[in-house]
């Protein structure tokens, strides 16, 4: 916020009309706040459609997880909205700059005209607000980031073209998680001694060059996004996985969340490996607990989980509940056989 001791001129400014009355239909009659908003109803609706949609996904997540393709096939579909719409065309990519600013008016003053300001990245703050406490940091960084969107739709292309994809051992994995906490605490600390150098520090992201300006930027920006986008086609959501600073802004007050919705069994991690291995960010322990800090809730192992051609302990009721109707159905043959 730059404060500059300055009025407009007089000649400038467009009066009302003598008789006092203001031309409701005139967007200029409005405050600021309020001609920004309603400049931008249909994209208010748009967004408020998308987080409604996603909220149907995230409460009924138990039921769909149960059609494998519907739930594959919608993932990518909403992922490519994500990108294209609320990404490029609405500008809803969040940012750990905006974290960082949020924290300097808290200490500052607050004043919510300051984040009204753009409707589109309010509204989605307020959502990420509250499935922080509800779901963790995994539904904003698994379906509503654009540029984790953009990685998971070239992954997937990737994959269908048969690039092999590199499984990063469990121990190394564990530890690289760390640096995007080390790079969310060192902007932190800078942007403590100024806002300035934590700007142009926070250029680690490459969510400006990719979503907010589409590429169209000096070579070493583009360089640097393409580079993270290449790792990503073999490591799936590599920025995500390890340099994201807002992903790691998002992951300490996730801690707080109240609830679990992802199930898990007691078999799980012991008896079956099948979801830490196939999980394509390395979320789920090799001992079965799912990492809340690095999931993305992408709801892969949930499906997993429901899947009774799939899932061992399922498979095993599944056979023996097989097993027991075809031993009805021999004997209901041998007594019509007995009855002839």
């Amino acid at each position: 916020t730059v404060s500059l001791p300055y009025a407009l001129p007089q000649a400038y400014v467009t009066k009302p009309a003598s008789s006092g009355s203001v031309d409701s239909e005139d967007p200029s009659a409005h405050p600021l706040l309020e001609q920004i908003w309603l400049s931008r109803q249909m994209d208010i609706v748009g967004v408020a459609l998308l987080l409604t949609l996603l909220t149907a996904v995230l409460v009924f997540q138990d039921k769909l997880v149960r059609y494998r393709q519907f739930r594959d096939a919608g993932r990518l579909a909403f992922l490519a909205f994500v990108l294209v719409w609320l990404g490029w065309y609405a500008g809803g990519q969040l940012s750990v700059l905006q974290v960082l600013t949020f924290t300097h008016a808290l200490l500052q003053g607050f004043e919510w005209e300051h984040f009204l300001i753009d409707p589109v990245i309010f509204m989605l703050w307020g959502f990420v607000a509250v499935t922080l406490l509800f779901w963790g940091r995994g539904v904003y960084c698994g379906w509503l980031c654009p540029f984790g969107a953009m990685q998971e739709l070239l992954n997937a292309g990737a994959r269908r073209l048969g690039v092999t994809q590199l499984q990063v051992p469990f121990a190394v994995h564990e530890r690289l998680w760390a640096i995007k906490y080390v790079i969310f605490i060192g902007l932190f600390a800078v942007s403590l001694h100024t806002l300035r150098e934590a700007m142009v520090l926070s250029e680690v992201e490459p969510f400006k060059t990719a979503i907010s300006m589409a590429f169209i930027r000096h070579w070493p920006f583009v360089l640097y996004a393409a580079f993270l986008l290449l790792a990503g086609l073999f490591i799936e959501r590599f920025f995500c996985r390890y340099l994201c600073p807002l992903g790691a802004a998002l992951a300490i007050p996730a801690r707080l969340r109240m609830f679990n919705w992802l199930r898990r069994r007691h078999q799980c991690g012991r008896e079956c490996q099948i979801c830490s291995e196939r999980c394509t960010v390395q979320a789920i322990h090799p001992t079965g607990e799912i990492n809340p800090n690095e999931c993305i809730y992408c709801l892969e192992c949930q499906t997993y989980y429901m899947d009774d051609h799939i899932c061992p302990p399922l498979v095993a009721a599944r056979k023996k509940r097989e097993r027991r109707l075809a031993l009805a159905a021999g004997e209901a043959v041998n007594r019509e056989a007995d009855h002839g």
